[in-house]
């Protein structure tokens, strides 16, 4: 019989870590990574619209009014069907409704992760990294703004529910502990 794919959801606040847990369990444990933001910059990308965070907001948005809350996750899932790994990274959970579809695919083979840090300490780590168009000069009035948004209002709220909660207030070797930590507990239940 073959081994079930082991499906791991992040789901945090802009900033909070989840590009760290992803790279370890890539490197560590050779999980491949799916995002909707993916699936999101590649649209936006093929209309020729600058992709900033703000566009990704309202592309995602529109697709949801237009086509159903699930379309983007249910694409995503589609996308991780084909993939040819034994770990696989769901990310870019943010809404209600969005845990759903993988609990109905992977049922106890999927877990949901939530990686969360302090306010200040996200909005500096989002100046820095610069991954979207404007962070690097974004304002912390603009950063908070941007959380009171209908894409991020429901993070936290969904993020308590997680079967793993991973506080990253201090450094990236304490976030891969807890990491390594989670992984041992899915890979000793599966």
């Amino acid at each position: 019989m073959e081994k079930s794919k082991i499906v791991i959801g992040l789901i945090g606040e802009k900033g909070a870590g989840k590009g760290t847990v992803s790279d370890y369990l890539i490197e560590k444990f050779g999980a491949v990574h799916y995002g909707t933001s993916k699936i999101l910059r590649r649209t936006l990308e093929d209309i020729h619209v600058p992709v900033t965070r703000d566009n990704l907001v309202k592309l995602a948005l529109v697709l949801k009014e237009g086509y159903g809350p699930s379309i983007i996750i249910d694409s995503l899932i589609q996308d991780m069907e084909k993939a040819d790994a034994d770990i696989i990274i769901a990310d870019g959970i943010r809404m209600h409704g969005d845990v759903e579809p993988f609990r109905q695919k992977f049922g106890k083979n999927f877990f949901l992760a939530y990686v969360t840090a302090d306010l200040k300490l996200r909005y500096e780590r989002t100046r820095a990294r610069k991954q979207n168009a404007g962070e690097g000069e974004a304002t912390l009035e603009e950063f908070l703004e941007e959380e009171g948004r209908l894409t991020e209002v429901s993070i936290h709220e969904i993020g308590r529910q997680a079967d793993f909660k991973m506080n990253n207030n201090g450094t990236s070797e304490e976030l891969t502990a807890q990491t390594e930590e989670m992984m041992v507990k899915i890979l000793k239940s599966s």
